[in-house]
């Protein structure tokens, strides 16, 4: 009699508690930093709805998720509802579980939500502009300490390339590169760019010494020590508003930042919100970038030409700026003969 065959399958050895860690770190890169505290702050509100009312959170029903979507309806906006339905979903699938947000009751009780909210934004970032940003460095008395000197570099240099917070507090001196006619500004990943693919922006020299971006940002290197290409973060904190730390600045320190020299200035952006058709609007970290579209649109700047500094993949999003901005300008009413 021959010898018997084996048939059975080799057991497969576990990971490494090394490799697992390596995994994790992996996948928790595949959302943004802002992305996860969003998610996370979701997903706090949701089990405590759920555990207030004794449901399941994980695995959650789909007419759990629905009746929150109806509850979450008498208080929040329709872009907040949407935010925390994808948190749920992105808490399941991470879990391993089936998503219950693509049942179809949670989708009809989303799009209702629509429909009886709308979906408009109820609250929008108001443009800090070329004709806000001249007051808002006139209003600066400490423009001859580092402080003033990093703050209008900030201020200027993410109004110039219509930066997000996230983009002015990851810049590095690497990124940027000294041209005669201004710099060149590299973006190395953005909030529509999260594989990293990368945008270069030019910033020309300014036409008025005191908001110049170029000047402005080449005063701040000069105070800090730092020099082009020495891979240093740009803007770092500073204590005692004097001692130049290494530690890069986040994006939260850089939008309040934004709001307290604008605040000092007496601009708080609150009379933004009828011309964007908001219900509330208010200066925030991405009121450079807002800025930066709405002072174009205002000079007359061919939209298809905007998008290519502000770097947005759809005209439709940059239309929140631009129309606002040239609503009157263009259009074709005075053209009909009224």
């Amino acid at each position: 009699m021959g010898a018997e065959v084996d048939t059975t399958s080799p057991r497969i050895p576990a990971i490494s508690p090394e490799d697992v860690k390596r995994v994790g770190d992996l996948l928790a890169c595949s959302r943004s930093a802002e992305t996860r505290r969003s998610y996370a702050s979701a997903i706090r509100t949701f089990t405590i709805w759920c555990r207030e009312r004794g449901y399941h959170g994980y695995p959650a029903a789909p007419d759990v998720i629905a009746a929150y979507i109806a509850y979450r309806s008498n208080t929040v906006c329709h872009a907040t509802i949407s935010r925390d339905v994808a948190a749920i979903s992105a808490a399941h699938l991470d879990n391993g579980l089936a998503d219950p947000a693509t049942h179809h009751g949670v989708r009809q009780a989303l799009r209702s939500a629509g429909r009886m909210l709308g979906t408009a934004a109820t609250r929008r970032a108001a443009p800090i502009t070329t004709v806000t940003m001249r007051r808002i460095i006139e209003a600066m008395g400490d423009l001859d300490s580092p402080v003033g000197k990093r703050d209008r570099a900030i201020l200027l240099v993410g109004l110039a390339a219509a930066q997000r917070r996230s983009e002015i507090a990851a810049l590095t001196t690497k990124d940027l590169t000294r041209r005669e006619a201004g710099l060149l500004l590299r973006i190395r990943r953005s909030k529509t760019d999260q594989s990293g693919h990368g945008d270069l922006v030019g910033i020309p020299l300014g036409t008025h010494p005191e908001t110049c971006p170029v000047r402005a940002l080449e005063d701040w290197l000069e105070v800090s020590g730092r020099r082009l290409g020495d891979d240093s973060p740009v803007f770092s904190r500073i204590y005692n508003r004097l001692r130049i730390a290494d530690t890069a600045l986040s994006d939260r320190s850089i939008a309040r930042i934004i709001r307290a020299r604008a605040t000092a200035a007496g601009i708080t952006g609150k009379d933004y919100a009828q011309a964007a058709g908001a219900g509330e609007s208010w200066v925030s970290g991405h009121s450079l970038r807002a800025g930066h579209a709405t002072s174009a649109a205002e000079a007359g700047v061919d939209p298809m030409a905007i998008s290519r500094t502000t770097r947005h993949r759809r005209l439709d999003s940059l239309a929140r700026y631009v129309r606002p901005a040239s609503a009157v300008e263009d259009s074709t009413a005075g053209q009909i003969g009224l």
